[in-house]
């Protein structure tokens, strides 16, 4: 025990002596400045003998005063001028300030943290208050400055259980401190132990009379607990609703402003691309990697740029951008106009080479100390068994994050975005919340139709239609209204595009184009005059009406017939014995599909016809380097290259077309 009666909260701690001396109380008066929870958090253990706690509380106008009332977190950020004391107040002012108090202790018991300490300290309030045995009220007649806990002494016995005379009544610490977790534990205050019977006597006097002239209190107090979540029986409803917010806060939109840099790049976004950006760096950043698969022309890559910009800035990472060959350049503008720091390196050196393209991705110090991986067009590593797959996968074992742009991650399976998951999740097990918490097993499930692709993509997507943007992000182009604010049935018109909206990009409206389809009707005889015909003859007959010998100018299609082209001694043998009903099939086929084609327009026509002749000729120059380009991969790559045959294109035929050999 110290030798001296001061409480600086340094050495000697206020809750420390505050609770030696509730433990041979009966009864306590404590006059305070403000009531704070964390304050009474620190000392309710020792509240719960006391016959009698009257807790006078000092009134100021200041709304965040009245919310630390209850809250108890909340701490004046700065000294207020002080108030200047009025004596008298009518009486609608008093009922105003108690009426004020309460509105102000309803918002903030609803804002208070939902935790199980505070819940047993709001229980603990209510009870006492309910046994009469916490009473409080509000001084009204200006602000109470001073601060004074008065403890009363309980009666002691001796040892035959009889009650024995007490020469101290009680004591009182007087002093700075307001009851608060700072003020009576981490502050910097000046308190002082008032010791004696007299000294005793005058504080219970000059408290008594603060008393008599203050406002009731408890019961409003006590009204306001009992409708909080505190102690309101809690429904169904509730629970569900705060589930939902806990699963989905993290995506809410209305913090994007606080955690954006306002780089040049940001400035060129719309608010729903701002949106994509933070919901993208919140998924990274707790799974190491996203999908930003927006439909197309909703500024994917913009999108990309600025998540890239981000983690650079923010976290100094060392991004590398891989894309396929058309897009380099683009990118490389980006680079260069947004200071993204990073490479930018084509899909075509993804694979093992005599070159070294496989050691120029994991040896090379320009790309294997890159930490952070934007993949552009991520659909053309969903398939796990290719060269440039397993280089890629090899680079991104170390945990590197990751950013997947594509409109489609899903082709054909599921099993599609499972094997762009795994780039940057590389181990089965996970944290996401599914169930199996196993990718693999979930993807089985989900293919088996026992789990929805959709529940494990929310955490890792995100993914908008244009009538979604619309819808929350747009704007009515005739009353600037927006479109969030109206209801279902007057938003239609705009998204369906029979009325103009617009988006605000960079501070300017933009418009999506408008597609404006016209009808034209024409005579297929008066139009082409026999030419008809003609085409009908040149892209021949169904299989079974044909002779045995095709005439001269009708098409053979030799791309879809490709077992007439096997040597003959491996006719008989798979893979090349399906060949045979498989070309009857995809001959016919395609002998509809031009018919098609020609009925809908000769523009239609045309293009496909000038489509499938530009694909023939790269079947014809991966023919020419040993490569026979067939299955859904390989067929996919060819209709999606360029008009300019490029080594990418050859390096994904060759990964994709190993089931035919060019020499059989």
């Amino acid at each position: 025990m110290p030798q001296h009666d001061i409480i600086d909260n340094r050495n000697e701690k206020l809750v420390e002596h505050i609770n030696r001396v509730l433990a041979s109380s009966a009864s306590a008066r404590f006059a305070v400045g403000y009531f704070f929870l964390s304050g009474f958090t620190s000392i309710a253990e020792r509240l719960q003998n006391l016959k009698e706690l009257r807790l006078l509380i000092g009134n100021t106008t200041n709304r965040e005063t009245l919310e630390q009332l209850v809250e108890g977190h909340n701490r004046l950020e700065s000294a207020r001028d002080a108030l200047e004391a009025e004596t008298f107040r009518t009486r609608s002012e008093v009922k105003q300030i108690a009426d004020d108090a309460a509105t102000r202790l309803r918002t903030s018991m609803e804002s208070m943290d939902q935790t199980e300490e505070n819940a047993a300290l709001v229980h603990t309030l209510a009870r006492m208050i309910a046994e009469q045995r916490l009473k409080v009220r509000i001084y009204t007649k200006g602000r109470l400055h001073a601060k004074a806990y008065v403890f009363d002494y309980g009666e002691v016995f001796d040892s035959a259980g009889k009650s024995m005379d007490r020469h101290e009544r009680g004591l009182a610490i007087v002093g700075s401190s307001n009851l608060s977790l700072a003020g009576v534990s981490h502050n910097t205050e000046l308190n002082v132990i008032v010791q004696g019977n007299a000294n005793h006597a005058e504080l219970a006097c000059w408290f008594d009379a603060l008393w008599e002239e203050s406002q009731d209190f408890d019961e409003a107090l006590m009204h306001e607990m009992r409708q909080s979540w505190a102690m309101a029986e809690v429904r169904p409803y509730d629970i569900y609703m705060k589930t939902l917010y806990t699963l989905v806060r993290d995506r809410l939109e209305g913090e994007a402003a606080r955690v954006l840099w306002n780089d040049d790049i940001m400035q060129q976004l719309a608010d729903f691309q701002k949106v994509a950006v933070q919901q993208a760096i919140a998924m990274i950043r707790q799974y190491r990697g996203a999908f930003v698969a927006d439909v197309v022309g909703l500024g994917k890559s913009y999108i990309g740029a600025a998540i890239v910009k981000h983690f650079e800035r923010t976290e100094h990472a060392r991004p590398l951008i891989i894309c396929p060959a058309p897009l380099v350049e683009m990118w490389e503008g980006y680079n260069e106009t947004y200071h993204l720091n990073a490479r930018v390196l084509s899909m075509g050196y993804l694979h093992a080479n005599e070159e070294g393209g496989f050691h120029a991705l994991l040896e090379d110090r320009k790309y294997r100390e890159r930490d952070f991986v934007l993949i552009d067009e991520s659909h053309n590593f969903r398939h796990s068994d290719t060269q440039r797959y397993k280089v890629l996968q090899t680079f991104l074992q170390e945990g590197k994050r990751c950013c997947l742009l594509t409109a489609t991650p899903r082709n054909k399976s599921a099993w599609d975005v499972y094997n762009q998951i795994k780039l940057f999740h590389q181990e089965d097990r996970t944290e996401l919340p599914i169930d199996p918490p196993d990718l693999r097993e979930y993807f089985k499930r989900i293919e088996a139709g026992e789990r929805k692709l959709p529940d494990l993509l929310y955490h890792l997507q995100i993914r908008r239609l244009r009538k979604h943007v619309l819808r929350w992000y747009g704007f009515a182009a005739d009353t600037r209204r927006p479109l969030r604010e109206m209801s279902a049935e007057a938003v239609q018109p705009y998204l369906a595009e029979s009325q103009s909206a617009y988006v605000m990009v960079a501070g300017k409206p933009q418009f999506f184009p408008r597609r404006e389809l016209e009808t034209v009707e024409y005579s297929i005889e008066q139009t082409y005059r026999g030419l008809y015909q003609q085409l009908r003859g040149y892209l021949g007959k169904s299989r079974e009406a044909q002779s045995t010998r095709r005439p001269a100018n009708e098409l053979c299609y030799a791309r879809y017939g490709l077992w007439h082209y096997v040597v003959p001694a491996k006719r008989r043998q798979e893979p090349y014995a399906s060949l045979q009903r498989a070309g009857v099939n995809l001959c016919g086929l395609m002998r509809i599909l031009l018919f098609k084609r020609f009925e809908s327009s000769v523009y239609a026509f045309r293009e496909t016809i000038r489509r499938l002749l530009h694909v023939h000729e790269l079947f014809l120059a991966a023919l020419q380097r040993g490569t026979v380009a067939t299955g859904e991969a390989a067929q996919s790559a060819l209709y999606k290259a360029g008009e300019i045959w490029s080594d990418d294109l050859f390096v994904e035929l060759q990964e994709t077309s190993q089931e035919y050999s060019a020499s059989d």
